[in-house]
């Protein structure tokens, strides 16, 4: 997808991760390993060939949904999406979990207990009016003691963008999607500058830079949900930073390397990184940088494999890069080892 660009002052994302990612002081890209991680997951799409369509098609929580009609599942993903962020919890503290889930997972196993409780969660007309203690109590976790991050902030925000629902259109995203033409980039366009908490922008070398990863990632959800939907493709769409211990897998797969300083930082600081700070700005755009590239690289490789295996036509490319590296990440929750790897905290609304 080529994200919003409205002037002349706002710089392609593309250009911007290659930049930041030359110029990066504390966090490094090794070049060499993307080919072979691409390879390595060409090998993997061709032996598990069968499973192509599950890896070629976004994995998400919230399949239930399919079962409730256009209105619903567009203002439950915008709800779902405009409430996932700075989920973490500072080290030594108790985690907010739902279900035995915590951070996106726990977001949506928490809203979708209060859609099988018969609350509208979905429905601005209700989450506009709602209290903080009925939010509270929507997010409740399993041991009763521990809080959703940030949560006053969590209402402020759901009541300001369903307000603009209520008074632009008619009370469901939905309106929104028609009056994109169903197309990806119109919607983006309609994100950034409808609704502040989708307006991930930063200044770099003297220009606008839109990340745009919360948009980017309801997006791509609305694709999955609505056939009549145009999802393109030409410029990076990963929602990597819908979990942040995606970057875990990118340092210990050797994609990434930081500073002993930045390392130590994260392991051992329990204070956030300031967001657009130059640090944040470089995880961010690194991480970036290494997964277009890696799309790339794969996009090469499936062009000798197509007279093979001719499905390989239809590659949803940063679809199947995300899922494949979620799934590392899972592996690697599992057996613990990602441990062993820095994790750095940002506040912010964005991701």
């Amino acid at each position: 997808m080529a994200e919003y660009n409205s002037s002349n002052d706002v710089m392609e994302l593309s250009e911007a991760v290659k930049k930041i990612s030359n110029n990066a002081q504390d966090v490094f890209v090794n070049k060499e390993n993307i080919s072979k991680v691409a390879k390595i997951m060409m090998r993997h799409l061709l032996k598990n060939i069968k499973d192509f369509h599950a890896y070629n098609n976004r994995k998400i929580a919230v399949a239930f949904l399919r079962d409730f009609e256009d209105s619903v599942i567009a203002n439950w993903l915008f709800v779902l999406h405009t409430l996932n962020f700075s989920l973490w919890h500072r080290r030594g503290s108790r985690q907010w979990k739902v279900n035995g889930e915590k951070g996106y997972f726990g977001l949506c196993s928490a809203l979708m207990r209060a859609t099988e409780e018969g609350k509208p969660i979905w429905d601005p007309h209700y989450y506009t009016k709602m209290t903080p203690e009925a939010l509270d109590y929507i997010f409740r976790s399993d041991n009763g003691e521990t809080h959703i991050p940030f949560l006053k902030l969590r209402l402020r925000i759901l009541q300001t963008v369903g307000l603009i629902l209520l008074h632009k259109y008619q009370g469901t995203f939905l309106e929104c999607i028609k009056s994109s033409d169903y197309d990806a980039d119109k919607l983006m366009k309609l994100l950034f500058e409808e609704f502040s908490v989708y307006r991930d922008e930063i200044k770099y070398d003297g220009k606008r830079v839109r990340f745009l990863i919360k948009a980017k990632s309801l997006v791509t959800d609305i694709w999955t949900f609505f056939n009549e939907f145009k999802l393109n493709t030409k410029g990076p769409m990963s929602t990597t930073f819908i979990d942040c211990r995606i970057l875990q897998v990118l340092l210990k797969a050797k994609l990434l390397r930081y500073s002993d300083d930045l390392a130590k930082r994260c392991k051992n600081n329990n204070e956030p990184l300031l967001q657009e700070s130059r640090e944040e700005i470089e995880i961010r755009g690194c991480s970036l940088f290494v997964i277009q590239e890696i799309c790339n690289e794969l996009q090469r490789l499936s062009q000798h494999y197509i007279e093979q295996e001719p499905i390989l036509k239809d590659l949803n490319i940063w679809i199947v890069v995300d899922n494949l590296l979620f799934a590392l990440l899972f592996v690697g929750t599992i057996n613990k080892s990602l441990n062993a790897y820095p994790l750095h905290c940002t506040e912010t609304m964005y991701y």
